[in-house]
């Protein structure tokens, strides 16, 4: 589907069945994956305090189209109902060109999220953290 570069204090959500590959620009990383087994992340209802708080949808943003054409062996791990397997194939497992619909991986600077309400002072509510719910 696409290239998304991922720098510190941002996060991806790679949907379920969406095959990826992580490549380290420097060679050292850290961070942790939160694995959804029934529904999926969704941006919460802002309600009363409308569209200048929390995580707005135009903030979020998806890869441009982009495929590559190599013809080596690659070793494709999926996982399926808890286990883990693997195959071999001799192409890419990205050399599809394009995709159709709103099903792909996104990323959310997490700079740009504008926490609401007062905690310097009573009890707020956690909901004022959260950027996406299952």
């Amino acid at each position: 589907m696409g290239r998304i570069r991922v720098d510190p204090q941002e996060i991806v959500v790679v949907q379920r069945g969406i095959k990826f590959l992580v490549e380290l620009l420097d060679g050292t990383a850290r961070g942790f994956i939160c694995e959804v087994y029934k529904g999926h992340f969704v941006i919460p209802d802002l309600g009363p305090i409308g569209a200048n708080c929390l995580a707005n949808p135009r903030d979020f943003e998806i890869p441009f189209a982009w495929y590559e054409d190599k013809d080596e062996e690659w070793t494709v791990v999926n996982k399926f109902q808890g286990k883990f397997f693997e195959f071999k194939t001799h192409h890419s497992p990205f050399d599809i060109v394009a995709w159709h619909g709103n099903y792909a991986p996104y990323k959310y600077d997490l700079r740009k999220f504008n926490t609401v309400g007062s905690i310097s002072y009573d009890h707020p509510d956690p909901s004022i953290f959260t950027v996406l719910t299952a």
